[in-house]
């Protein structure tokens, strides 16, 4: 593992837990164990309300899972500093308030990069922070 730290977005992790897309769930891997994963407590949350409503994981398989995460990621909590910097984000860049609050979490968690599928591959965040699609990478899109 480097020392880069890289933020991970809800849907990317789904795909590392997830065999249903095997060359999603590849590529979602290997950014995790190459690099520094941070994830928020809103992205705990999101995960966990996907897995209650569209695998039929049970609570224990769940938590399960959340303890093995806890123990490879990093875990931001989301504070109010996070929220206003949510609003100038939304402001600025026009993604929802609540991609803005991933984005803020990774920003003050001090990533450079921002895994997801749902926001704007390669686009720079304030001069700190790219987003990346892992999947166009790897396809060549």
């Amino acid at each position: 593992m480097n020392g880069i730290r890289i933020f991970i977005d809800t849907n990317i992790l789904i795909y590392a837990f997830s065999s249903n897309e095997p060359a999603k769930q590849k590529a979602a891997l290997n950014y995790l164990d190459k690099y520094i994963p941070v994830i928020s407590t809103q992205v705990l949350k999101e995960f966990t309300n996907v897995l209650l409503k569209k695998t039929n994981f049970d609570s224990q398989h769940i938590k399960n899972l959340i303890s093995e995460i806890v123990t490879v990621a990093e875990i931001a909590d989301e504070t109010v500093s996070h929220v206003v910097k949510a609003l100038e984000l939304n402001d600025h860049y026009g993604y929802s308030f609540y991609d803005c609050l991933i984005i803020a979490a990774a920003i003050h968690s001090n990533c450079t990069i921002l895994l997801s599928e749902d926001m704007q591959n390669n686009q720079m965040i304030d001069k700190k922070l790219q987003i990346i699609n892992p999947f166009e990478i790897q396809h060549g899109k």
